[in-house]
């Protein structure tokens, strides 16, 4: 059984016949790496008996790699650039401090942000994150906002986009007690609705909820909404990604669907600072999972 002992002679072994193979000589590889040619070539040997596997032709011009030696290296070489990607990850992540201020409207990015903050958090410790709601916030408060409006509250300069889609969704206590709508008409006729507000003043939405007869509730809040569908209250239009970290939600099949685009805006006063530039880079790490996809300007 390998062990973590084991593990890191391995490593060292193996990124020794890198490095020789780099420089096409032990000598040349012991120099650059601060190293006595005696110590290198004893590591290469020890790799060779521990695998019995001849690595390398010896000769006075150099070494020689064998055919293993030539396979393994492209498997060492992944080894190191992942270790490399991960130091990448967090050079310099000390030195960014204060805060982040963040606007969100009531929407699908400012949750999102919410659960995929452990991301940012992770690399970057000692910075904090102040998410704000308060439409009356002063701009000047304010490092990035989220909106689906550009016109409120920062407009200056627009760094990404996100597009999500809206689909209708119910809680499975709620369909085992009124049945599944078996289409659009029976949806309106016989089901209760809770619909966020602004919903009401979407085109495609007016159609809709103009035949609806049971309109139960409103609400500016898309959190109250999510509340009283979650407690068995009735069907609401909600983005797929929130839909996806609350199981008790059933999409319904039923031929409706919403698309809305959110835009991240700042001030061009902070957009090169480093706290913008690594919510940027947090931004663009996010997980593709082929939806609500994030593209950066």
């Amino acid at each position: 059984m390998t062990t973590l002992k084991t593990n890191l002679s391995l490593l060292r072994e193996l990124f020794a016949l890198k490095e020789v193979m780099d420089a096409g000589q032990i000598q040349g590889a012991a120099q650059r790496n601060g190293m006595k040619q005696s110590n290198l070539s004893k590591m290469i040997s020890d790799l060779e008996s521990e695998i019995n596997v001849k690595l390398l032709n010896r000769s006075s011009k150099g070494v020689e790699p064998t055919n293993t030696a030539r396979l393994l290296y492209a498997d060492i070489d992944n080894i190191v650039k992942s270790l490399d990607k991960i130091s990448a990850t967090f050079v310099d992540s000390d030195e960014l401090t204060g805060y982040v201020t963040v606007f969100v409207g009531d929407g699908f990015i400012g949750h999102r942000l919410l659960t995929e903050l452990s991301l940012f958090y992770a690399r970057h410790l000692k910075i904090r994150l102040d998410i704000l709601t308060d439409k009356r916030t002063a701009e000047s408060d304010i490092d990035l906002a989220i909106v689906d409006d550009l016109s409120s509250p920062v407009k200056e300069k627009v760094l990404f986009k996100s597009t999500g889609k809206q689909h209708l969704y119910a809680s499975r206590s709620y369909l085992a007690k009124r049945g599944v709508p078996k289409d659009m008409k029976d949806l309106l006729q016989n089901f209760d609705l809770c619909v966020q507000q602004r919903h009401l003043n979407e085109p495609e939405c007016q159609i809709i909820l103009k035949k609806a007869k049971h309109l139960n509730t409103t609400s500016d809040a898309e959190s109250i909404v999510l509340g009283l569908v979650l407690s068995g209250d009735g069907i609401t239009m909600l983005h797929d990604w929130r839909a996806r970290y609350l199981p008790d939600l059933v999409r319904l099949d039923l031929p409706f669907e919403l698309t809305h685009t959110y835009f991240g805006v700042c001030n061009a006063a902070v957009e090169k600072t480093s706290k913008i530039q690594a919510m940027l880079h947090y931004l663009k790490s996010l997980p593709d999972t082929g939806e609500d996809p994030v593209e950066l300007y």
